[in-house]
């Protein structure tokens, strides 16, 4: 590896070392993809469990229908089955469609064919585990040529800084807060106050204040506005469209 290249891991581990959630998955999306020259860059985290992937955070517009296809095809992805296999119980390098199945063969496969390549996505693909089993969480990167041994090396190197930010964040299924401890936070992002949120929930305004009170506890914050962006940060509610303009 260069010199140069380990500069860059080391500005990209600052840039998004303080980050949490979505915002840590788009800037490492953006800085690598950049990086690579890619013409997608995804994140997903996959319950292995349930199989139920997520909407996917990528760097371009993500047709849902594609991304439906996408999961009903999953466990046929030539990487699925070797990522999941070299996941435990750590992550295992970073792998290329092209490690597991040649070329041609490749070209021929039907989630390639029928899913990847009508939506104008590059043939080579590289996958980058950042999580192991049970929520397998994984960054894909795609282009129309192959990357090198020395692009290889390089997201090898920065794989051990994404393993470590995303343990700050909880997993799908692992968050600090229950799901009605969610749905008040919701409630409040969605600019309503305790006692509209109550009546949405059809709960008594004391037991909102005191779902509010756990959450404050658990994510370390004292006000509405802080409580907001601490649920957006750790990915446990979306950007609220307020914020969002």
């Amino acid at each position: 590896m260069s010199l140069h290249d380990q500069t860059w891991v080391r500005a990209i581990a600052a840039e998004v070392g303080a980050l949490r959630g979505r915002p840590l998955v788009d800037a490492a999306i953006a800085a690598v993809g950049h990086r690579l020259g890619t013409d997608l860059a995804t994140y997903a985290a996959l319950d292995l469990g349930t199989l139920r992937l997520p909407d996917v955070a990528a760097d371009r517009p993500v047709d849902r229908a594609v991304v439906r296809r996408m999961h009903d095809q999953l466990t046929a992805h030539p990487l699925f089955a070797a990522t999941v296999r070299g996941s435990r119980p750590y992550p295992g390098p970073p792998l290329q469609v092209t490690d597991v199945l040649p070329e041609r063969q490749w070209r021929q496969h039907a989630v390639y064919r029928e899913i990847i390549a009508p939506q104008g996505i590059g043939l080579h693909t590289v996958a980058l585990v950042v999580g192991s089993p049970p929520v397998l969480r994984f960054y894909q990167f795609n282009r129309d040529r192959v990357f090198d041994a020395g692009e290889m090396e390089l997201l090898a190197r920065l794989q051990p800084v994404l393993i470590a930010l995303h343990r700050r964040d909880p997993a799908p299924g692992d968050s600090p807060l229950t799901e009605r401890e969610i749905q008040v936070v919701r409630g409040i992002a969605d600019g309503l106050t305790v006692p509209a949120t109550a009546r949405r929930l059809g709960l008594a305004a004391g037991t909102v204040r005191k779902h509010l009170e756990n959450v404050h506890r658990k994510l370390g914050t004292s006000g509405p506005v802080a409580t907001v962006m601490r649920a957006v940060e750790l990915g446990i509610v979306e950007v609220p469209s307020a914020l969002g303009r």
